[in-house]
């Protein structure tokens, strides 16, 4: 539990009006801008997005704040959560009690808070300067607060998922994969502000959950009720990141409870299988070319890969490695997903495993995989994606050379 005094001016509290009995109770005032704690930086996490300082927006609130006396009228102000707020009226100091940090602290105004911080910390915040305060006590959980009044620019919702840690049976099977720390959860995550420093690539979630979710049997499962192939592919997890997420979100339930229920049984049950999955989807985009070559074929000729003499034209997605040739997402989810036909669910325990080793599936088979695709003659990557037809074929391929004994 953490106590922090500021100068405020004009506090008021005001009650619920609609119930009385009600602990929810809102205060509101100018608060000195100078007082506010640095120590208010550690307490972001029920912000749903990282602050990302160098936008026209944030340069608008440093320059009003630096310039304008009015600051405390114009700006909207900052929005926290606290466990108890009390107010002297004799010395005008409030005082604002915060305890669990996934309850208490910035809810909005997150930008404002950090360019009076920045303010600080460069001696550049005037003394006269106020910035209007709201501040909640009695709330269970930010999270509805958070995305009603984020609104300035929009959260998405992927942001808001992980404010209600829907990601965190995914963080724990991720934590040990080479690229964990450049997952971006939240809008703005990663983002480095430091324009010397080198910059991060980062992997939004949704591309994570929609390479997951191809090869979910609850999601998409491969064999229809009366055990014959099913005819739907997962092509949304390609064209529709956020319809994935929805689908992940919202699993098999329209009761919170159980999604959470059921998402954490999935992951669990999938996660023999997650961290193939992933290496599967590096090799694949490594090896490409030299697949396309086994064949006779060309790859460096197609203008999507952008093959430039043998120069370095990019790096793989997952763990940034040198590549000479760009393979587009419209090729790998297709391929990558056509592995799922070596899943298999062991029907006692759910938990998942593979009929084949997916690794050596793809070295034997991976030149005709490729072929497949490249016989489409199509130049962009994003009709070979929507192709449910190329889907298909390459799913039986997989399937086909998966089950011979």
């Amino acid at each position: 539990m953490k106590e922090f005094v500021l100068s405020a001016k004009s506090f008021k509290r005001m009650d619920d009006p609609r119930d009385k009995n009600s602990e929810r109770t809102k205060y509101v005032c100018y608060i000195q801008a100078c007082s506010i704690p640095q120590e208010f930086d550690e307490w972001m996490e029920t912000n749903p997005r990282e602050q990302k300082m160098s936008t026209n927006v944030a340069d608008k609130i440093k320059e009003s704040l630096a310039e304008n006396p009015f600051f405390h009228e114009l700006n909207r102000g900052i929005l926290m959560s606290a466990q108890d707020v009390s107010y002297d009226n004799r010395t005008g100091e409030v005082k604002i009690v915060l305890d669990d940090p996934t309850i208490h602290g910035n809810i909005d105004g997150g930008h404002t808070l950090r360019a009076i911080l920045d303010a600080k910390i460069g001696n550049t915040l005037s003394l006269d300067q106020y910035v209007f305060f709201e501040i909640f006590t009695g709330i269970d959980s930010p999270v509805e607060l958070a995305a009603a009044r984020n609104t300035s620019v929009q959260v998405d919702l992927k942001s808001i998922a992980e404010l209600e840690k829907s990601f965190d049976v995914i963080k724990e099977v991720l934590s040990p994969l080479p690229f964990a720390e450049r997952v971006q959860y939240k809008m703005n995550e990663h983002y480095q502000n430091d324009k010397n420093a080198e910059k991060v690539s980062v992997i939004d979630i949704r591309e994570i959950i929609a390479i997951i979710i191809m090869f979910s049997q609850s999601i998409y499962p491969y064999k229809t009720s009366t055990g014959t192939l099913s005819e739907t592919q997962p092509i949304q997890c390609y064209s529709g990141k956020e319809a994935s997420l929805r689908k992940f979100l919202n699993l098999g339930s329209t009761i919170e409870t159980a999604q959470k229920k059921n998402r954490e049984k999935m992951i669990k049950n999938m996660s023999p299988i997650l961290k193939d999955i992933f290496s599967l989807w590096e090799v694949i985009e490594s090896s490409f070319a030299s697949k396309a070559g086994d064949t006779g074929r060309r790859y460096g000729t197609r203008k999507y890969s952008k093959y430039n003499n043998g120069n370095i034209v990019g790096h793989s997605m997952l763990e940034k490695k040198q590549l000479q040739y760009i393979v587009p997402k419209g090729i790998m989810y297709p391929l990558v997903g056509s592995f799922r036909a070596l899943v298999q669910v062991d029907a006692e325990t759910g938990r998942y495993h593979w009929k084949k080793n997916p690794m050596t599936v793809w070295e034997e088979i991976g030149a005709k995989l490729v072929a497949t695709i490249l016989d489409e003659k199509v130049e962009n990557p994003d009709v070979i994606a929507k192709n449910g037809n190329l889907w298909s074929n390459l799913f039986k391929e997989v399937y086909i050379y998966g089950y011979l004994d």
